[in-house]
Formats: structure tokens, sequence, C-alpha cells
């Protein structure tokens, strides 16, 4: 029997299977929601962008020092940029500093245009606080990135493989955008 997307066996009583299904949306509800995004920051530095019409993502690749912040995915257990889909009529920009604020809690600014992923995701400079500096290795994800997001690390770019990136075509990107980041700053 299906009930609400829950493969349930026929035998279950009314009661076990209301049960079951209460059990479900709880433990749904009790993960915490992100505050509302701030608003986008892009640097005034930033040039225009030429026409991506085939864009639907975008990145931001977050320099600290000799290190860049990724995010570690929770299914794949991988690294990647905090990147992610474009919501109604925002610029890839925009999406790229909202992305990056849902899965590390950042609200940094968005510079200039570095590279594009593999799969062809622009990926721009992003730019947060001198203190950033401090940050600890690993963080923890905020909260409510948790579904999707097991933590941040500060990782040198020259000292990974392919195998520890979620899209192992992205070593290359990932690099050539860290030492532009770091000529930029």
């Amino acid at each position: 029997m299906l009930t609400n997307g829950l493969i349930l066996p026929d035998n279950l009583s009314k009661r076990a299977r209301l049960t079951a299904i209460i059990c479900v949306l709880t433990f749904f509800g009790c993960q915490p929601l992100p505050p509302s995004a701030p608003s986008c920051r892009i640097s005034e530095n930033a040039s225009p962008l030429p026409p991506l019409p085939e864009a639907t993502a975008a990145a931001c690749l977050i320099r600290i020092g000799n290190s860049v912040l990724m995010v570690r995915h929770r299914l794949s257990g991988k690294l990647d940029f905090p990147a992610g889909g474009l919501q109604g009529d925002e610029s890839l920009r925009c999406a790229a500093h909202r992305e990056t604020w849902e899965e590390t809690g950042f609200n940094l600014e968005v510079g200039k245009l570095l590279t594009y992923s593999s799969s062809g995701m622009p990926v721009f400079h992003c730019k947060g606080e001198a203190s950033m500096t401090a940050l600890a290795e690993q963080v923890p994800a905020p909260g409510w990135a948790k579904i999707e997001v097991t933590g941040l690390i500060r990782v040198n770019p020259f000292e990974l493989t392919d195998e520890a990136l979620r899209f192992n075509d992205d070593l290359i990107p990932l690099r050539d955008a860290f030492v532009q980041a770091g000529e930029e700053d």
C-alpha cells in the first residue's frame, strides 16, 4: 500500500500507519530552517558577465590564505564548491551568494568570474572578512545545512587529489581559480 509516498504493508492497522506517518513527518519537521538569506553582495570591481544562457547554477571559490574553503557533501562524503541552482530571476552572482550562505552560513561578497566547473557552472571569487583566516581547518555546517552538507573544510587545493572531490574533473578548475583569486587579492 502506498500512503503519502510511503510503502506500508497491507496488514498494518490504521493506527500503526498513522503512527509511522507521524514519525516521518516529525523527523522532517525537526530540521531547522535557514534564516532568510542576506541581501546579495556583489563587489564594486566585478565586471559585467557575458551572456550565459546555459548556466543554471553558480559557485563560489573562497580563498583563505593558502587554502580554499570547501563543503563536504552528506551523501558522497566528498568535497565541492559551495554552489547551487538559480531561483526565479536571480543573477548568477546572487545564486552563488545565496547558495554559499545556505551551505556555509557566511555572507560573502561575490566578485569576478574565475572559471567554469567541469559541468560548465560559473565559479566566482567570493571574499569574506579578514577574520576568516582564524577559521579552524574543519568546521561543522550550520544546523540548517546538515541535510545537504556535513561540514566545511579548509584545504590546500594543490594537496587534493581528484578522488577527494565530488566531481573529479573539477580539480584543475579549482586550482586555476585558486591561483586567479590570489592574484586578485
